[in-house]
């Protein structure tokens, strides 16, 4: 791997996992369903220029709803509900929950598109399980001042992850990655925005918030995403999707260096349990020890 490549796969895992920072810092001024329709649409804004060429908005027009679905399940309802998490989990925990992402997202294509998994897969998902139930043991209180639901929210946005990964697989393959991510993020934009006037916050937000929820749109989402696709062309998709891996660590360490949240040792238990698991599920384990 070049070097080139190795500082873009790292700057990305910096800028995905600095998202959980800016969520934690913005959603309680905003709210969940604000804050994601300006980062949706600012996001999306940034990346429109592509379509100033013909062949783009002639796929965005051929491909509109299936780019809509995909914005709308894939990305802003995950938004949302990890927004309306981050309002009681700290970064780092969010973080590490949503490091579950690559176990849905394999249950999925194997029920959904008939992808068949490798035995080290189903091993994986097993760890990936334990791992989970390590991070939420005791902690599934739903009472009103539980955690509970915030949990619930962090899990059931990693399944509307899965559901988008294979929903782009099974109908926006021929669909090019920056027309893909600018016609999602306008069309999850432009439903979002109508849901959030009824869900204004009642003061203005702070400087700071308006700051987190600018560098949240144009950096962890528009940059990230031509990053992602940039590395994806230069490296292939196995290398790119490893980010996977350093997403969490920077979670927490963004987390830790700026909200001064505690890491405790659950938390790392139940990161490396789950990271293990996503690394068999991804074959990057298994093809290891199948080459040896």
């Amino acid at each position: 791997m070049r070097i080139g490549d190795l500082l873009i796969l790292f700057l990305l895992a910096g800028l995905w996992g600095a998202s959980f920072l800016f969520m934690r810092i913005s959603a309680p001024d905003f709210g969940p369903v604000p804050l994601v329709a300006l980062r949706m649409t600012l996001a999306g804004v940034f990346l429109a220029p592509v379509f100033l060429r013909k062949e783009a908005r002639e796929m965005a027009k051929k491909y509109w709803w299936q780019l809509l679905v995909s914005g709308v399940v894939g990305s802003a309802i995950s938004f949302v509900l990890l927004s309306y998490a981050s309002l009681t989990l700290s970064a780092g925990f969010t973080s590490l929950m949503n490091s579950s992402v690559p176990i849905f997202s394999a249950v999925i294509a194997a029920v959904w598109l008939g992808e068949k998994l490798r035995v080290s897969q189903i091993i994986g998902l097993g760890f990936g399980i334990l791992g989970v139930v390590i991070l939420v043991w005791d902690k599934l209180d739903f009472s009103d001042a539980g955690l509970g639901w915030p949990i619930g929210a962090c899990i059931l946005s990693c399944l509307c992850y899965g559901f988008g990964a294979s929903w782009m697989k099974s109908r926006l393959q021929k669909v090019r990655p920056l027309v893909g991510s600018a016609g999602s993020l306008l069309g999850a934009g432009f439903v979002m925005i109508p849901l959030a006037l009824f869900r204004l916050p009642e003061t203005m937000p702070s400087a700071k918030s308006w700051l987190s929820v600018m560098t949240l749109a144009l950096f962890c989402t528009a940059l990230a995403f031509v990053l992602f696709f940039k590395l994806i062309q230069r490296s292939g998709a196995t290398v790119a999707t490893s980010v996977t891996f350093l997403i969490p660590f920077f979670g927490i360490f963004w987390g830790w260096l700026i909200l001064d949240e505690i890491v405790t040792g659950r938390m790392v238990l139940g990161l490396l349990v789950t990271l293990f698991g996503t690394s068999l599920i991804t074959g990057i384990v298994g093809s290891q020890i199948a080459r040896q």
